[in-house]
């Protein structure tokens, strides 16, 4: 599903160079639940923009479904990550003057759906987390738990193959957090999506059928569960 072959990313600040990451090789099959784990700085969250898209490799080839992405176009990429890609932040990102329901919707309006096929899809979207009731709510309306609820419904919404997480639970309390987790683990078994989570959380590890450490922008360690 996905590959990324000798991966190097360099950011350059003024005169110094930081490299974020050096030499990464990492497949992840389909279906697979893969947890980033590491420092801060260690280059998960790079790994990710890598993976969607977002960012390009300095060196080294980057592949989704057959498709290199570092080779592809701006336009090609949007149109890759509308289709395959779900994407969970940190910070939730939901646009304060849409409600819930409208946040979710936003991607299929992008895709160019017809409204009555939104409307449905939309309405499963907030049902698999347990959210219909709050359709009409204002993100200021809800609670933290609720609105990492929500993106999730967004990001789920128009089926993609691939979701990529960034420390979904760091601005949760625990109880709020592991829900998110315990939502994003039974998504993925029933499903079936490929799933990768950038996480500091050892809850968020158990759920994970394989954890990659990294430290450095480097891969120091495998661990299958």
């Amino acid at each position: 599903m996905i590959r990324l072959q000798q991966v190097a990313k360099i950011y350059s600040l003024g005169a110094v160079e930081v490299r974020a990451l050096d030499g990464v090789t990492l497949p992840i099959g389909p279906g697979e639940f893969v947890a980033l784990v590491g420092p801060s700085g260690c280059g998960k969250t790079t790994l990710l923009n890598l993976m969607a898209g977002i960012d390009r490799p300095t060196s080294g080839e980057v592949w989704l479904e057959g498709e290199r992405l570092d080779r592809l176009s701006d336009d090609s990429l949007t149109c890759l990550r509308r289709s395959k890609v779900g994407i969970v932040y940190q910070f939730f990102n939901l646009l304060p003057t849409l409600t819930a329901k409208e946040n979710v919707a936003l991607p299929l309006l992008l895709n160019g759906l017809q409204r009555s096929d939104i409307e449905g899809r939309v309405e499963r979207g907030l049902q698999r987390v347990g959210l219909m009731h709050r359709a009409e709510h204002w993100p200021h309306e809800l609670s933290g738990g609720e609105q990492q609820r929500v993106a999730i419904a967004r990001a789920i919404v128009a089926e993609p193959r691939v979701v990529l997480a960034d420390e979904p639970t760091g601005n949760l309390d625990s109880v709020a957090g592991e829900a998110v987790l315990d939502l994003l683990a039974r998504l993925h078994r029933e499903q079936g999506q490929t799933i990768v989570l950038a996480t500091h959380s050892q809850e968020a590890m158990k759920r994970a059928g394989r954890i990659v450490y990294l430290r450095d922008g480097r891969i120091e360690g495998l661990e299958e569960r």
